[in-house]
């Protein structure tokens, strides 16, 4: 009775698990996707067409886009299943939803794609001159310019879909395993670092790296991924709703014009001027945090006085720099092997982007 006991009893995340299910995760996309081609390589030849003309039926271009996402979700649940850890286990610490962190994370959003854009326009510019070729393209945009029912279908594959996937194994799987070891400063740069590799583009570096920054603190203060999943989802629409309508002139790099000095520093001064404010926002939600503010029992109407203070620098755990002389032989070969594997993709595609 005792044993069965024991094997009902829900295993939580180790540190391990933010490489082991980092580096299976990059295979099984890997492998799905070779799987998808081998699919359509094999339609063509029994259909008598070209690979071309089958991978470009638009189900096919819809499968395509949406493949990746709905794999990082069923990878979720199977690894959990796999690793007997209960699913709510990667979605909150235990902090009730509040109004205040969704607040914040709009702000984010908004911060991201009007004080950060044209800084990221310019990088993208930089990165031309060097011979780099930036795909800026957005998949069925002049489906979606004409057709609100196209633009729905191009916020559930590019917006909301990717949000809810990514935000499960990042700031789910991966950030909650870190922290079992690594400090908060340490967990929410090494999660931003894996954010940006896994999405294998120069292009994307830095953006994907600041946001990476600011998903993984709303969740370690606010204590939820669905401040994640609603900031992350809030940025994509965004960039999806402005460059497929490009409502706001100054945030596409088609209407950006160079022509002295003051045109590239003054997108450093509002990209600045963001930083800035990121920050505040940031002190305010850990301050806020640390006084039980936004902890709220709907039940009782009253604050809930029980809380758990926000440390970042936490004294008992350890730094990115210790990771490696503080991990066991098995822990080092998956933090290895992971970070080889996406270092190598990430430079095949940026070595792509220079000579395409």
């Amino acid at each position: 009775m005792n044993n069965k006991k024991e094997l009902k009893i829900k295993n939580n995340y180790e540190f391990i698990d933010a490489f082991k299910s980092f580096f299976f995760l990059i295979i099984t996309v890997a492998v799905v996707s070779l799987l998808f081609q081998m699919i359509l390589g094999i339609v063509a030849t029994s259909t008598g067409k070209t690979f071309e003309e089958v991978s470009n039926y638009g189900v096919v271009d819809i499968i395509t886009y949406t493949l990746t996402p709905i794999v990082f979700i069923v990878y979720f649940f199977v690894y959990n299943k796999i690793r007997n850890i209960k699913n709510r286990e990667a979605l909150s610490d235990g902090q009730r939803i509040s109004l205040l962190p969704i607040s914040i994370s709009i702000v984010l959003a908004i911060i991201c794609i009007f004080l950060f854009t044209p800084f990221m326009n310019l990088i993208d510019y930089w990165f031309a001159n060097l011979g780099y070729v930036a795909d800026n393209t957005i998949p069925f945009q002049e489906q979606m310019s004409s057709n609100f029912g196209y633009f729905l279908l191009g916020v559930l594959i590019f917006a909301l879909l990717p949000a809810i996937a990514e935000e499960l194994i990042f700031r789910g799987m991966i950030q909650k395993s870190l922290s079992k070891k690594l400090n908060g400063v340490s967990t929410i740069i090494l999660t931003s670092i894996m954010f940006f590799l896994m999405h294998g583009a120069l292009q994307q570096t830095v953006y994907q790296f600041l946001v990476g920054i600011m998903l993984s603190y709303v969740v370690c203060v606010g204590g939820s991924i669905l401040y994640a999943m609603l900031l992350h989802f809030l940025n994509n629409l965004f960039v999806l709703l402005f460059s497929t309508f490009e409502i706001v002139g100054y945030l596409s790099p088609e209407n950006t014009i160079y022509y002295n000095i003051f045109s590239q520093i003054f997108p450093f001064l509002i990209f600045l001027l963001g930083v800035i404010l990121v920050a505040i926002l940031f002190w305010v939600l850990k301050y806020l945090r640390n006084k039980n503010f936004f902890r709220y029992d709907s039940k009782t109407k009253k604050k809930i006085k029980t809380y758990k203070p926000v440390i970042l620098n936490e004294p008992d755990k350890i730094g990115i720099n210790s990771i490696w002389k503080n991990s066991r032989y098995i822990e080092k070969v998956f933090v290895l092997c992971s970070f080889v594997l996406v270092g190598i993709i990430w430079l095949v595609n940026t070595f792509s982007g220079f000579i395409s």
